[in-house]
């Protein structure tokens, strides 16, 4: 714009003049336009669209983002000597992960009764996310105490929770849409519904296994199972949704343990512990990422382990972990991973 400027008017603007001011805001203008208008094309396809822009492509496909949902458990009270008065343990009471901010609290009352050793209470995260699902035995703490109770523990898993969709699951599900057309009685349909419902992380369908006329739909959260809420959720959609003459059953998809024990090198001027860790992390969340029936090849944790800085070199223990072939009714989640000095 300047040398224009100097070309037609014979005039070398000075720094100070006003000419010179005036340019320097429109060249200013000019560039925010332009880059506005950068912004907009790519919010224009799904392939490059994201936050709102993209939920508004998802609602064209009959599609919307996920909401985080809750981990759900039981929670075990229990005392050590049988003879005591009865002890209520109210809704609400808050109990917590030793070390961590992960709080978890009971649905409703219960009575540990005399005589007695320990009473089973369901409970709930305190947030949505997946970060509230853990082991069994995590819990330790009680942060709301309970007079007379001695200790908590969560004897079996809490599981269910997710966190809300991100922009890449969702354009994931946008893209399939445009690859695998729904049509009402395909495959691709059934599977659309149950990915609609919030918790649902992973879906896969089958045809007549039960016999004909029967579609068999199998769900799992992220590296867990959905909870019974989640199950009715989708059977009532699919019901309503199936054509004539067709039953739809929906079910759990079960879970199946990947365990890997993994030698690992380090570069030089690396932390071996450091490392390990990171590999430790990216393996398993590439394991509860896989969903049902999904294959688990040791070449792909490869992959994943090799992008991993400050990686020399790995290998996988043979009798301890191999490639696992997962069939439409299961899903792999993370077991044992254990990460060891060469």
């Amino acid at each position: 714009m300047l040398n224009t400027y100097e070309e037609e008017s014979g005039i070398i603007p000075q720094n100070e003049s006003d000419i010179m001011l005036r340019m320097r805001v429109l060249a200013g203008e000019i560039y925010s336009e332009r880059v506005y208008a950068d912004y907009i094309m790519r919010q224009m396809f799904p392939t490059t669209a994201v936050g709102e822009y993209l939920d508004a492509h998802a609602l064209q496909r009959g599609l919307q983002r996920k909401n985080a949902t809750f981990a759900t458990g039981t929670l075990t009270f229990s005392v050590t000597a049988e003879e005591h008065d009865d002890i209520l343990i109210p809704a609400g009471t808050v109990v917590c992960i030793e070390n961590s901010i992960l709080r978890y609290i009971t649905d409703s009352d219960a009575i540990l009764r005399d005589g007695e050793l320990s009473v089973a209470v369901p409970a709930t995260a305190e947030q949505a996310g997946s970060a509230y699902n853990i082991i069994g035995g995590k819990i330790g703490i009680m942060v709301t105490p309970v007079l007379g109770i001695e200790e908590v523990r969560n004897n079996v898993r809490f599981a269910g929770g997710t966190d809300t969709e991100s922009d890449e699951l969702l354009r994931e599900r946008v893209l399939d849409s445009y690859r695998n057309i729904s049509n009402s009685v395909n495959a691709a349909y059934y599977h659309s519904v149950a990915m609609s419902v919030d918790g649902v992380y992973s879906a896969s369908v089958v045809g007549c296994g039960h016999g004909t006329g029967t579609v068999d739909v199998y769900l799992s959260a992220h590296g867990s199972a959905v909870s019974q809420d989640v199950l009715s959720e989708v059977q009532d959609k699919l019901n309503a949704a199936r054509e004539l003459n067709v039953s739809v059953g929906v079910y759990r998809a079960t879970a199946m343990s990947v365990n890997l024990y993994i030698r690992l090198t380090v570069e030089d001027g690396y932390d071996f512990d450091t490392v390990a860790a990171e590999v430790q992390t990216a393996v398993t969340q590439y394991i509860n990422d896989l969903g049902v029936g999904k294959n688990l090849w040791l070449s792909d944790v490869g992959e994943v382990i090799y992008h991993i800085k400050g990686v020399a070199g790995y290998k996988f223990l043979e009798s301890y972990g191999t490639d696992r072939e997962i069939p439409p009714t299961r899903y792999a989640y993370a077991g044992t991973i254990l990460v060891r000095d060469e």
